[in-house]
């Protein structure tokens, strides 16, 4: 699955390659933007080296579209704010004013817990800089929201989830739910009860991840899986010798004992829906570079903002890759509608 995701950014490049050189050729002032004067700022709640939450995504994105070609470099990056808590006002306002101060054209905040207080500096002299939000909606003015639909990507997860189920002769599957609009959960329900008829989903909500994993697995789910990133998800799995396939869990899935080496979840990895922001974060780029008003940012599978880890061979059923590949096929064609607003009758809320 990653390699369809992997081809779509390809074929971006190559168009963003022209899109960019010929902006370049053209005789500007001092003062326009191009893509070698362009000034990003991104405002991070980890490290640059952190591989989980919002800020793995937003530094994965960034170091792929580094690595694209069309002549943004690092450099332009140099203006990257860490350890900014989202709950902590002082903080976001610290580093708000320190993007500005370095007088950045575009700013990516990675967390919608940022959102309020650049409502409180977007105006006034910032009305030229676009600011990038994670999950924010479209102001009007100079605030853009980026937003994924992980529908698709979840729907097959519930796949793969349910074709183990099959396999292990037992149909309960487990969900970890931080939030209650029940979206993500449907649309994992609705793909499970595709692979298998027989499959159950009981639904846990909460942020405590240890806790819910401990209900579920009391429960006899044979799989975990989440909508939210947590290793405690991969850690109640393989304690429990069962399997999981949580939200994000890709990083987990390669963690390893530092004394020893072993892998410490591989055992019970299937796959996991993730988020690609590169395609998102070009087209930000592109639009302060061309000065004109940004398309709408967001996608999901078939765009390639959302997509599914490659499947752990050792663990998932056989036969699960050709018909996730089919799936996908009916998704690209049209034939397959997800409407993970709908109500699915497979689903159980344990308290």
């Amino acid at each position: 699955m990653k390699q369809f995701k992997r081809v779509i950014a390809l074929v971006i490049a190559a168009v963003m390659v022209m899109s960019f050189a010929s902006c370049s050729m053209i005789d500007e002032g001092d003062t326009d933007i191009t893509r070698d004067n362009i000034r990003i700022g991104v405002i991070l709640s980890g490290t640059k080296d952190t591989a989980t939450g919002y800020t793995g995504y937003a530094m994965s994105a960034i170091n792929e579209l580094l690595n694209l070609g069309y002549g943004i470099g690092s450099e332009r990056f140099n203006y990257t704010v860490e350890n900014v808590n989202p709950d902590d006002a002082d903080a976001v306002s610290a580093a708000l004013t320190e993007v500005v101060n370095k007088e950045c054209n575009l700013v990516i905040a990675t967390e919608a817990g940022y959102l309020d207080d650049i409502q409180k500096i977007s105006g006034g002299d910032n009305e030229d800089i676009k600011f990038f939000v994670c999950d924010a909606d479209n102001d009007g003015k100079n605030i853009y929201g980026y937003k994924a639909d992980m529908s698709a990507a979840m729907y097959f997860t519930g796949m793969v989830a349910g074709m183990k189920a099959t396999a292990l002769e037992n149909p309960k599957l487990g969900f970890i739910a931080q939030s209650e609009d029940g979206t993500l959960v449907n649309a994992f329900a609705m793909g499970a009860k595709a692979a298998n008829p027989a499959a159950t989903v009981s639904v846990v909500y909460s942020a405590d991840a240890a806790s819910a994993a401990d209900k579920l697995i009391k429960e006899g789910c044979v799989v975990l899986a989440s909508d939210y990133e947590d290793e405690a998800v991969a850690k109640a799995a393989a304690d429990a010798k069962i399997f999981f396939c949580g939200f994000g869990t890709e990083t987990y899935a390669n963690a390893t004992n530092e004394e020893t080496g072993d892998k410490l979840y591989a055992s019970a990895f299937l796959c996991a829906p993730l988020y690609n922001y590169t395609q998102l974060y070009i087209d930000a780029i592109k639009a302060v570079v061309d000065n004109k008003e940004p398309a709408p940012f967001e996608g999901g599978f078939v765009e390639g903002i959302t997509y599914l880890s490659d499947l752990n061979d050792d663990t998932v059923a056989e036969g699960t890759q050709e018909a996730l590949n089919a799936a996908i096929a009916s998704l690209e064609s049209g034939d397959l509608k997800i409407d993970a607003d709908a109500t699915v009758d497979n689903v159980t809320v344990v308290k």
